[in-house]
This record gives structure tokens, C-alpha cells and sequence, in this order.
């Protein structure tokens, strides 16, 4: 989990091949340059979106739009592709999973020990149920697509949400607005 705009651009840094001097490169920057536009230095503006997106393509993460998910308290799961799996992939990751849930169970109990649970354990504990949640959706997104609905497996939760919205919305006119029906 990202926490803020500059560690993102740190650790896209820390994995592109030449660091940081060659992130600068790539950019057309010299080094002095990015650091005053990462520090805002010498009257210098932040970085574009594009600026930031050209990073996590060069350094081959999603740490930018990870940033900007828990930035708004969203959660980033990659969606596998049905060629890259089998059901050997679907095993080892169910292990996966186990092995997550059971670290975030103990941590909950290590966490209760002195009966409060403190804002570094809070932080803690829910960086490691995103995690979890996480390994859990990427692995129900790989069962569907590798059992042929990868198209629709998405659409799936869309469509799910949309509908779970109609049904509690209030009846009338403003609800069928919203959904875009009259």
C-alpha cells in the first residue's frame, strides 16, 4: 500500500533498472531537475499525470494508481489473464491466500494482546486485510477466467453493485434517474 505521491515515485524509482538518474533520464530531465520537481524546489511545478504515468510504465508497476486507490480508500486488483493460468496456478494461489488470512489472524491476536488496539497496529492490520482482500479477488477472478467468463467476470461485479444500488435506492422517479432509466 502506497501512502503517499512520493513514496510511489521512490519506490517506482527503486524499480526501474538505473534508479532514480535513469528514471531522471527517461523523463529528458537531469537529476537536479526531478528532484526540484518531486520537491517542488527552486519555484519548480510537481510532475504532470503524464510525467507520474510515464514512470509506472518505464518502472513496470502500478504503485501510481495504487496510490491514487488508497488515496480514496479503494482496493487494486490485478485481473489474471485465463493463458497465464492452470488449476496448479489456482491451488498455489489458494495457498497463498491461507498463508496471508493466517499472518492477518495472528497479527489480530498479537494486536489484542494489551486489549487496545493502537493506530500503528490499526495501520498494520489494515494493510494486511487489503492484502488479503486482494489475493482473495485475484483469485476468484483467475477461477472465472480460467473457466472461460474472463470477459464478464468484471462486468460481473459491476453489474452486481449497479444492481444492489437499484434495489436499496428509494422507488421513484430519482431512482430510475440515477440509472439512467424515466
Amino acid at each position: 500500500m502506497v501512502d503517499n505521491i512520493n513514496s510511489a515515485i521512490t519506490r517506482m524509482c527503486k524499480a526501474y533498472p538505473s534508479g532514480r538518474v535513469g528514471m531522471a533520464k527517461a523523463l529528458g530531465m537531469s537529476i537536479d531537475q526531478f528532484h526540484n520537481h518531486m520537491y517542488q524546489k527552486v519555484g519548480s511545478r510537481f510532475f504532470s499525470v503524464s510525467e507520474l504515468e510515464q514512470m509506472e510504465d518505464l518502472s513496470g508497476t502500478s504503485l501510481l494508481a495504487d496510490y491514487f486507490a488508497n488515496r480514496r480508500g479503494k482496493l487494486l486488483v490485478d485481473i489474471p489473464k485465463p493463458e497465464s493460468l492452470d488449476n496448479v496456478d489456482l491451488f498455489q494461489h489458494e495457498m497463498q491466500l491461507n498463508a496471508v488470512k493466517g499472518k492477518l489472524d495472528q497479527a489480530k491476536f498479537a494486536a489484542l494482546e494489551d486489549g487496545v488496539i493502537d493506530s500503528k497496529e490499526k495501520k498494520t492490520l489494515s494493510q494486511m486485510f487489503h492484502n488479503s482482500i486482494r489475493h482473495q479477488m485475484h483469485g476468484f477472478m483467475g477461477f472465472m477466467a480460467l473457466y472461460g467468463v474472463s470477459d464478464g467476470a468484471v462486468d460481473m461485479f459491476v453489474a452486481s453493485r449497479k444492481d444492489d444500488a437499484r434495489e436499496c435506492a428509494a422507488p421513484g422517479v430519482l431512482a430510475c434517474r440515477f440509472s439512467g432509466e424515466l
